[in-house]
Protein backbone atom coordinates (compact mmCIF):
# COMPACT_ATOMS: atom_id res chain seq x y z
CA UNK A 1 0.00 0.00 0.00
CA UNK A 2 1.42 3.35 -1.13
CA UNK A 3 0.40 6.43 0.86
CA UNK A 4 0.12 9.77 -0.96
CA UNK A 5 -0.42 13.26 0.39
CA UNK A 6 -1.72 15.89 -2.06
CA UNK A 7 -1.67 19.57 -1.13
CA UNK A 8 -2.88 22.48 -3.25
CA UNK A 9 -4.77 25.59 -2.14
CA UNK A 10 -6.92 25.17 -5.26
CA UNK A 11 -9.34 22.43 -4.22
CA UNK A 12 -10.14 21.47 -7.82
CA UNK A 13 -6.45 20.82 -8.53
CA UNK A 14 -6.00 18.78 -5.36
CA UNK A 15 -9.08 16.72 -6.23
CA UNK A 16 -7.94 16.21 -9.82
CA UNK A 17 -4.47 15.03 -8.78
CA UNK A 18 -6.03 12.65 -6.25
CA UNK A 19 -8.46 11.32 -8.83
CA UNK A 20 -5.70 10.64 -11.35
CA UNK A 21 -3.53 8.91 -8.76
CA UNK A 22 -6.39 6.55 -7.98
CA UNK A 23 -6.55 5.70 -11.67
CA UNK A 24 -2.83 4.93 -11.82
CA UNK A 25 -2.88 2.98 -8.52
CA UNK A 26 -6.40 1.46 -8.54
CA UNK A 27 -5.86 -1.19 -5.88
CA UNK A 28 -2.76 -0.16 -4.02
CA UNK A 29 -2.87 3.38 -2.67
CA UNK A 30 -4.21 5.57 0.10
CA UNK A 31 -4.58 9.27 -0.70
CA UNK A 32 -5.15 12.21 1.62
CA UNK A 33 -5.91 15.59 0.11
CA UNK A 34 -5.21 19.00 1.70
CA UNK A 35 -5.76 22.64 0.79
CA UNK A 36 -3.23 24.09 3.25
CA UNK A 37 0.29 23.13 4.24
CA UNK A 38 -0.24 23.51 8.00
CA UNK A 39 -2.80 20.71 8.15
CA UNK A 40 -0.69 18.46 5.95
CA UNK A 41 2.38 19.05 8.09
CA UNK A 42 0.50 18.11 11.25
CA UNK A 43 -0.62 14.83 9.67
CA UNK A 44 2.80 14.07 8.19
CA UNK A 45 4.25 13.86 11.70
CA UNK A 46 1.74 11.13 12.60
CA UNK A 47 1.67 9.31 9.27
CA UNK A 48 4.51 8.08 7.10
CA UNK A 49 3.56 9.18 3.60
CA UNK A 50 5.51 7.65 0.73
CA UNK A 51 5.10 10.61 -1.62
CA UNK A 52 3.92 14.21 -1.49
CA UNK A 53 2.33 16.13 -4.38
CA UNK A 54 2.78 19.78 -3.43
CA UNK A 55 1.80 23.08 -4.96
CA UNK A 56 4.74 25.49 -4.70
CA UNK A 57 2.87 28.79 -4.40
CA UNK A 58 0.48 28.52 -1.46
CA UNK A 59 -0.43 31.01 1.27
CA UNK A 60 1.05 30.29 4.67
CA UNK A 61 3.41 27.35 4.19
CA UNK A 62 4.56 27.26 0.57
CA UNK A 63 5.77 24.05 -1.09
CA UNK A 64 9.49 24.69 -0.54
CA UNK A 65 9.02 25.43 3.17
CA UNK A 66 6.86 22.33 3.51
CA UNK A 67 9.56 20.13 2.01
CA UNK A 68 12.18 21.39 4.45
CA UNK A 69 9.90 20.55 7.37
CA UNK A 70 8.76 17.21 5.95
CA UNK A 71 12.34 16.08 5.36
CA UNK A 72 13.11 16.45 9.07
CA UNK A 73 10.86 13.47 9.87
CA UNK A 74 10.65 11.69 6.54
CA UNK A 75 13.94 12.09 4.62
CA UNK A 76 13.19 9.41 2.00
CA UNK A 77 9.71 10.55 0.94
CA UNK A 78 9.32 11.39 -2.74
CA UNK A 79 8.44 15.00 -3.51
CA UNK A 80 6.54 15.98 -6.66
CA UNK A 81 5.85 19.68 -7.18
CA UNK A 82 2.66 20.58 -9.01
CA UNK A 83 2.83 24.16 -10.25
CA UNK A 84 1.94 26.62 -12.98
CA UNK A 85 5.30 28.38 -12.56
CA UNK A 86 7.91 26.50 -14.61
CA UNK A 87 10.74 28.69 -13.35
CA UNK A 88 9.96 27.84 -9.73
CA UNK A 89 9.56 24.18 -10.65
CA UNK A 90 13.17 23.93 -11.76
CA UNK A 91 14.26 25.36 -8.40
CA UNK A 92 12.40 22.44 -6.87
CA UNK A 93 15.23 20.09 -7.83
CA UNK A 94 17.40 21.95 -5.31
CA UNK A 95 14.98 20.62 -2.71
CA UNK A 96 15.45 17.05 -3.89
CA UNK A 97 12.26 16.92 -5.94
CA UNK A 98 11.53 13.62 -7.67
CA UNK A 99 9.53 15.34 -10.41
CA UNK A 100 7.64 18.51 -11.12
CA UNK A 101 4.30 18.56 -12.89
CA UNK A 102 3.09 21.65 -14.71
CA UNK A 103 -0.58 22.42 -14.18
CA UNK A 104 -1.17 23.25 -17.83
CA UNK A 105 0.09 19.75 -18.75
CA UNK A 106 -1.24 18.07 -15.64
CA UNK A 107 -2.63 14.80 -16.93
CA UNK A 108 0.30 13.89 -19.20
CA UNK A 109 3.07 14.83 -16.78
CA UNK A 110 1.27 13.41 -13.75
CA UNK A 111 1.01 10.08 -15.53
CA UNK A 112 4.77 10.01 -16.19
CA UNK A 113 5.52 10.97 -12.58
CA UNK A 114 3.14 8.34 -11.21
CA UNK A 115 4.57 5.55 -13.38
CA UNK A 116 8.12 6.53 -12.46
CA UNK A 117 7.13 6.47 -8.80
CA UNK A 118 5.68 3.02 -9.31
CA UNK A 119 9.01 1.75 -10.66
CA UNK A 120 10.79 3.25 -7.67
CA UNK A 121 8.36 1.74 -5.18
CA UNK A 122 8.74 -1.63 -6.90
CA UNK A 123 12.36 -1.59 -5.77
CA UNK A 124 11.13 -1.94 -2.21
CA UNK A 125 10.00 -5.48 -3.05
CA UNK A 126 13.47 -6.42 -4.30
CA UNK A 127 15.27 -8.62 -1.79
CA UNK A 128 18.58 -10.41 -1.50
CA UNK A 129 19.00 -13.82 0.06
CA UNK A 130 22.38 -13.55 1.76
CA UNK A 131 24.45 -16.40 3.16
CA UNK A 132 26.11 -15.55 6.47
CA UNK A 133 28.17 -17.62 8.95
CA UNK A 134 24.97 -18.04 10.97
CA UNK A 135 22.72 -19.09 8.13
CA UNK A 136 20.71 -17.47 5.35
CA UNK A 137 19.00 -14.10 5.80
CA UNK A 138 16.73 -12.07 3.51
CA UNK A 139 17.32 -8.33 3.36
CA UNK A 140 15.48 -5.59 1.44
CA UNK A 141 17.78 -4.02 -1.15
CA UNK A 142 16.82 -0.52 0.02
CA UNK A 143 17.97 -1.30 3.57
CA UNK A 144 21.56 -2.02 2.52
CA UNK A 145 23.78 1.04 2.84
CA UNK A 146 26.92 -0.42 1.32
CA UNK A 147 29.14 -3.45 0.90
CA UNK A 148 32.80 -3.50 1.90
CA UNK A 149 35.41 -6.08 0.99
CA UNK A 150 38.60 -6.72 2.96
CA UNK A 151 40.77 -9.45 1.56
CA UNK A 152 38.22 -11.99 0.36
CA UNK A 153 35.59 -11.18 2.98
CA UNK A 154 32.51 -9.12 2.01
CA UNK A 155 30.46 -7.33 4.68
CA UNK A 156 27.02 -5.77 4.15
CA UNK A 157 26.18 -2.71 6.27
CA UNK A 158 22.62 -1.89 7.37
CA UNK A 159 22.90 1.28 9.42
CA UNK A 160 23.95 0.18 12.91
CA UNK A 161 24.22 -3.50 11.99
CA UNK A 162 26.41 -5.49 9.63
CA UNK A 163 26.57 -9.01 8.25
CA UNK A 164 29.50 -10.97 6.88
CA UNK A 165 28.23 -12.49 3.65
CA UNK A 166 29.41 -14.98 1.06
CA UNK A 167 30.08 -14.09 -2.57
CA UNK A 168 32.42 -11.63 -4.23
CA UNK A 169 32.19 -7.88 -4.63
CA UNK A 170 32.11 -8.29 -8.41
CA UNK A 171 29.04 -10.52 -8.08
CA UNK A 172 27.23 -7.98 -5.94
CA UNK A 173 28.16 -5.16 -8.29
CA UNK A 174 26.81 -7.06 -11.31
CA UNK A 175 23.58 -7.92 -9.51
CA UNK A 176 22.91 -4.48 -8.02
CA UNK A 177 24.26 -1.95 -10.52
CA UNK A 178 20.83 -1.46 -12.08
CA UNK A 179 19.01 -0.94 -8.78
CA UNK A 180 21.02 1.98 -7.50
CA UNK A 181 24.37 0.66 -6.27
CA UNK A 182 27.62 2.38 -7.30
CA UNK A 183 31.14 0.94 -7.11
CA UNK A 184 33.01 3.96 -5.75
CA UNK A 185 36.20 2.07 -4.89
CA UNK A 186 37.51 -1.45 -5.25
CA UNK A 187 36.54 -1.92 -1.60
CA UNK A 188 33.10 -0.23 -1.58
CA UNK A 189 29.76 -0.73 -3.34
CA UNK A 190 27.30 1.93 -2.14
CA UNK A 191 23.53 2.37 -2.28
CA UNK A 192 22.98 5.79 -3.89
CA UNK A 193 20.03 6.50 -1.58
CA UNK A 194 22.45 6.95 1.31
CA UNK A 195 24.95 9.22 -0.46
CA UNK A 196 24.95 12.81 0.76
CA UNK A 197 27.99 14.24 -1.03
CA UNK A 198 30.66 13.16 -3.51
CA UNK A 199 34.04 14.76 -2.88
CA UNK A 200 37.41 14.37 -4.57
CA UNK A 201 38.64 11.41 -2.52
CA UNK A 202 35.67 10.46 -0.33
CA UNK A 203 31.92 9.91 -0.44
CA UNK A 204 29.94 11.22 2.53
CA UNK A 205 26.85 9.28 3.58
CA UNK A 206 23.70 10.80 5.07
CA UNK A 207 24.78 9.72 8.58
CA UNK A 208 28.01 11.75 8.22
CA UNK A 209 30.33 8.79 7.74
CA UNK A 210 32.79 8.78 4.84
CA UNK A 211 34.06 6.09 2.48
CA UNK A 212 37.11 6.13 0.24
CA UNK A 213 36.50 7.18 -3.37
CA UNK A 214 38.91 6.20 -6.13
CA UNK A 215 40.07 9.20 -8.17
CA UNK A 216 39.38 7.35 -11.40
CA UNK A 217 35.78 6.70 -10.27
CA UNK A 218 34.82 10.28 -9.31
CA UNK A 219 33.23 11.27 -12.64
CA UNK A 220 31.42 7.93 -13.03
CA UNK A 221 30.13 8.08 -9.45
CA UNK A 222 28.71 11.57 -9.98
CA UNK A 223 27.18 10.55 -13.30
CA UNK A 224 25.45 7.49 -11.87
CA UNK A 225 24.29 9.39 -8.80
CA UNK A 226 22.62 11.98 -11.03
CA UNK A 227 20.96 9.30 -13.16
CA UNK A 228 19.69 7.32 -10.18
CA UNK A 229 18.48 10.48 -8.43
CA UNK A 230 16.35 11.24 -11.46
CA UNK A 231 14.87 7.77 -11.12
CA UNK A 232 16.27 6.09 -14.17
CA UNK A 233 16.80 3.06 -11.90
CA UNK A 234 14.98 -0.04 -13.06
CA UNK A 235 14.83 -3.60 -11.83
CA UNK A 236 17.43 -5.78 -13.49
CA UNK A 237 15.26 -8.89 -13.20
CA UNK A 238 11.74 -10.01 -12.41
CA UNK A 239 12.95 -12.34 -9.68
CA UNK A 240 12.00 -10.87 -6.28
CA UNK A 241 14.67 -12.78 -4.37
CA UNK A 242 18.22 -13.29 -5.55
CA UNK A 243 20.43 -15.89 -3.94
CA UNK A 244 24.04 -15.14 -3.04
Amino acid sequence: MVKFAVCDDEREIADLVSEKLREFYPDECEIKSYVDGKTLLADSVRELFDAFFLDIEMPGLDGFTLVEKIRADNPFAKIIFVTKNTELAHIGYLYGAFRYVRKFALEEELREAALSLKREFDLQSEFLLLKTPFGEVIRAVNSIRYFEVKGHQVTAFFGDTEERVSGTMNEYEARLKNVGFIRIHKSFLVNFRFIEYVGKTTVTLIDGSTLALSRNRVAETKRKLLIFSRNKVQLCSNNPVKNF
